[in-house]
This record gives structure tokens, sequence and C-alpha cells, in this order.
């Protein structure tokens, strides 16, 4: 299932975040980075990956919980979410 993480920090562990990411590419089995943007105004990173399960989910995200707070929201393709909802409202 796909999920994009907003992840904020604050301004003062800036440098210890760019460290991190550079050292640790995040290869935690059953998740599949999808892509990444860094937000240079709002010291906030965007990450979409695909996880297997919550479990997978949780071990991704709490590697960086000392750092900072991570929204997680689950997403879909909007072709496929509109697909979905023409089946759901038609029932």
């Amino acid at each position: 299932m796909l999920f994009m993480a907003i992840f904020n920090y604050v301004p003062e562990d800036r440098d210890t975040v760019i460290e991190r990411r550079n050292e640790k590419q995040d290869q935690i089995p059953g998740v599949e980075l999808k892509g990444e943007w860094f937000d240079v105004t709002g010291h906030r990173v965007f990450r979409l990956f695909d996880a297997e399960d919550e479990v997978h989910l949780a071990a991704s995200v709490f590697q960086w919980s000392d750092l900072g707070v991570a929204e997680i929201v689950p997403v879909m393709d909007t072709t496929k979410a509109i697909k979905l909802l023409k089946k759901l409202v038609k029932r």
C-alpha cells in the first residue's frame, strides 16, 4: 500500500536530518521508497513509499522519531481512486 509521510523537524536539527539521510538509505525489508522531496522553506521532508503492512510502516518511521514527527497518509493513484469511488457510489 502507498503512503505519504510528511516528516516535520525543528530548524536546529536540519543538519542532523541531512546527515542521517545521507548515511541511511532506509533499506527496511518490506518498504520501497518511491520518491522523496525536501521542503527547502519549511523544515519538512515528503516521502512516498510502498509498505507491505503496518509493521513495516512503523519500522520505517521509527528510525526518524528522535528527530521529529511524521504524519502518515495512505494514498492511491487518482485514476484508481476515482474508479473505486464510482463503484462505491453505485451501491
